[in-house]
């Protein structure tokens, strides 16, 4: 099967996620993964202009949320792979592929549809079952990082408690398979179907953007 072609775009942001070889768990403890993983988006920030709204390290796989103000996503993506697994493998001293299948992206052209992927992926812990909040959960740019955030939300590090409680509202199953869905595709979007489901899930408050 072909490649699909990458939707370019300098303004609108993708979301973007990769897993470990077979669904295998990273071969090195999380917190040196996270510190690697940070390195190469820092130096591909101050390289290539890639823009970090949120970013959340799982056990075998990641979930970006960039812009590229190149319009260089393959690019970026082409560097941050081949150098995470190879800064990866040499450190667990390991000689296998350590990304699987091609990463997977898709262009998110609304702010509505951007808030629920935002969340949805600092949530991502909290459906794993590994913590009750996002705030608890130590690989994700809700901590301190030494990258720029480009969030269209302009969340605090830590967060309040008004962001918080958003950042942390319940997803029913089929609010997660709306997104789910939605992710699926090249440009993210909701069936006319399923529409008036996707518009009833909350959005942050303005005093956030205060």
């Amino acid at each position: 099967m072909p490649r699909p072609l990458l939707i370019r775009s300098d303004r609108h942001p993708y979301h973007v996620t990769s897993r470990c070889n077979n669904k295998e768990f990273f071969p090195l403890p999380l917190d040196v993964v996270w510190k690697i993983m940070l390195e190469q988006l820092l130096y591909l920030h101050k390289n290539q202009s890639l823009a970090v709204h949120a970013f959340v390290l799982m056990g075998n796989h990641f979930h970006l949320l960039c812009h590229t103000p190149k319009a260089n996503l393959d690019q970026i993506m082409q560097i941050f792979l081949r150098s995470t697994s190879i800064k990866i493998s040499r450190e667990a001293k390991t000689i296998n592929h350590l990304w699987g299948s091609r990463y997977k992206w898709s262009l998110i052209e609304s702010q509505t549809h951007y808030y629920q992927v935002y969340r949805y992926i600092f949530q991502n812990p909290i459906r794993a079952g590994i913590c009750k909040r996002v705030e608890e959960y130590p690989f994700s740019t809700l901590k301190q990082v030494p990258i720029p955030l480009h969030s269209f939300i302009p969340l605090s590090f830590g967060g309040s408690e008004g962001e918080l409680h958003w950042l942390n509202e319940h997803y029913e199953k089929e609010d997660e398979q709306l997104i789910k869905l939605g992710l699926k595709k090249h440009q993210f979007d909701v069936s006319q179907r399923r529409l008036k489901a996707f518009n009833k899930l909350s959005l942050p408050k303005k005093e956030l953007f205060d």
